[in-house]
């Protein structure tokens, strides 16, 4: 089972940085997932929301910045104000990171809010240019991202994110040609992972931070969890 560290290690470290996605490696995590966004420059930055004010000490919308001056921004959390590595980061500083580990990425394309140009191309040519196909999931709740992306590039992994019920939810990621389904934690059931299981159609589930759905989704061999204590999850799997 997949061990993703969710935005790095986001309990101990700021989110969707270098750090924290430094520190999930060194403490075992066998995933990362994050979150890309676009500058108005047209630069692929890691972060969350469209917007940058809860976690950085700024305002606006990630897609006005150019990527000098959003580079600029320190983190709101206060221990790690000045530190260097919890500014935004590139992608391309992430996949130079994994590309010297043995860690899969899940890359999380935001563009359910808003409509960023060519994001899906542009990730996956940098995918390309790390060689690093083999060990990327690319995911959405935009599920036309998704299509997108096999048609750019149908050797990359895909998975569809959603938080509410679909419908004959594994016909239609097969229908859609996704390798993977990526259900919010309280839509998830035995029959879903057997059903699954059964259609060669992978299980990661998110957020998991419990250590009680940690034990009872490994019982269940699922195929990954997104998880704030990827320590603790790897203790965990350990038992």
């Amino acid at each position: 089972m997949i061990n993703f560290a969710h935005r790095g290690a986001s309990n101990d470290y700021p989110e969707n940085t270098i750090l924290a996605f430094e520190n999930a490696i060194k403490i075992g995590a066998t995933g990362l997932e994050l979150d890309v966004h676009k500058t108005r420059d047209n630069i692929l930055v890691v972060i969350h929301d469209e917007d940058v004010e809860r976690t950085f000490l700024g305002k606006g919308l990630v897609k006005n910045f150019d990527f000098k001056d959003i580079r600029k921004l320190r983190n709101r959390r206060k221990l790690f104000e000045d530190n260097k590595k919890c500014r935004i980061p590139t992608l391309e500083e992430v996949l130079k990171i994994v590309k010297k580990s043995n860690v899969l990425l899940n890359i999380e394309i935001k563009n359910d809010e808003i409509d960023y140009k060519d994001i899906e191309e542009d990730t996956i040519n940098l995918v390309r240019k790390y060689e690093l196909q083999d060990r990327v999931i690319l995911s959405s709740f935009n599920h036309e991202a998704v299509k997108r992306c096999k048609k750019i590039d149908g050797s990359i992994k895909t998975g569809i994110l959603y938080d509410k019920d679909i419908e004959n939810v594994i016909e239609y990621a097969k229908n859609i040609k996704a390798d993977a389904i990526h259900p919010s934690l309280r839509l998830v059931t035995e029959e879903l992972i057997q059903e699954a299981r059964e259609n060669n159609i992978a299980v990661n589930i998110y957020t998991v931070n419990n250590p009680v759905y940690m034990r009872k989704l490994i019982e269940l061999e699922v195929d990954g969890l997104f998880t704030d204590y990827p320590e603790l999850l790897k203790d965990i799997m350990k038992e």
